[in-house]
């Protein structure tokens, strides 16, 4: 590695989708990848590494928030903070030797083949479990088996030399995994950044949730995710993941920080970062959840909640 070249470990092997997302964040250059067994020895390398970044994978549109992956950021990091993020959105294609008609097993990661189930249950194709994509391609091509197909995006099968078989084999349009970039100190101030805090009301009474709030809106700062995570220690007491507008230096964020301190709150700063500019992540569904009525459908809002619903449960 030259002096100049930062060093940046993920959840190996290379070519996996965390290898392949460092690329998105603007605020990197020339690195040295380092491909590492888990999650886990990513963020902890970084802790107590000075110098050292990561890359981790905290949302995806499918699953939501990773909260095993923020509750090691959150619980098991002292000296860890964000310091970019990017969201990597991907469609999947299928890959082989030989021709679709002599498929008979397909090979990808668990969460691709859920994913391309319609695609797996139309051909009537056994299922085999691999770390990554590229693994999957690795597989099929040294194992030179004309019945194994495998899944992955079209810049790891091309990179394998596999065939093109058939793009676009989601279930859903794509998959959008929202990656973070972490490392010690205090990321870059942009003008258009977010920022996430750790907040543990010390004492469990009613409202605390809603006096965090407040003082959030009493500062005119805008928050745009929250995580309930509850104590295993202290029944009742949670610690709050809250990402907000804004940056750590910006006045108004300094100024909810030090209200929350004020009222007796723990805060902890997860990081302060450029807001993406690309896609967001979201959930694969552009409608409403199924069942919800608003005010223009609930027939009269005096009437019981049974009624409202239409749930025509006859309790007596």
């Amino acid at each position: 590695m030259s002096g100049h070249e930062m060093l940046i470990c993920f959840d190996g092997p290379k070519g996996t989708s965390d290898h392949r997302a460092i690329s998105l964040f603007a605020t990197v250059g020339e690195y040295e990848p380092l491909p590492m067994s888990s999650v886990a020895e990513v963020i902890q390398t970084v802790d107590h590494t000075r110098g050292c970044l990561g890359v981790v994978a905290v949302e995806n549109s499918t699953e939501g928030e990773l909260t095993t992956v923020t509750d090691k950021l959150i619980f098991d990091a002292s000296r860890v903070r964000i310091l970019d993020e990017a969201v990597l959105a991907e469609s999947m294609c299928a890959f082989g030797l030989g021709d679709t008609g002599s498929a008979a097993t397909v090979v990808s990661h668990p969460l691709v083949l859920d994913l391309c189930s319609r695609f797996i249950r139309e051909r009537g194709l056994r299922t085999r479990h691999v770390l990554s994509t590229a693994e999957a391609c690795r597989v099929v091509a040294q194992e030179n088996d004309l019945s194994q197909v495998a899944l992955a995006p079209l810049v790891v099968g091309k990179a394998s030399g596999l065939k093109l078989y058939e793009e676009a084999v989601l279930d859903v349009p794509e998959i959008r995994t929202r990656y973070v970039l972490i490392g010690q100190g205090l990321g870059v101030r942009s003008g258009r950044d977010r920022t996430a805090l750790a907040i543990t009301p010390l004492t469990d009474t009613v409202g605390s949730l809603q006096e965090i709030a407040e003082t959030f809106r009493s500062c005119s700062v805008n928050m745009t995710s929250i995580l309930s995570r509850p104590l295993q220690t202290k029944l009742g007491f949670h610690t709050f993941q809250i990402t907000c507008d804004g940056h750590l230096l910006d006045n108004s964020v300094a100024a909810v920080v030090r209200s929350l301190l004020r009222d007796g709150h723990a805060v902890k700063h997860l990081g302060s970062f450029p807001r993406w500019g690309g896609v967001e992540v979201t959930t694969p569904f552009a409608n409403l959840p199924l069942g919800s009525i608003d005010r223009s459908t609930a027939v009269d809002l005096s009437t019981s909640m049974l009624q409202i619903f239409g749930l025509g449960l006859d309790l007596s």
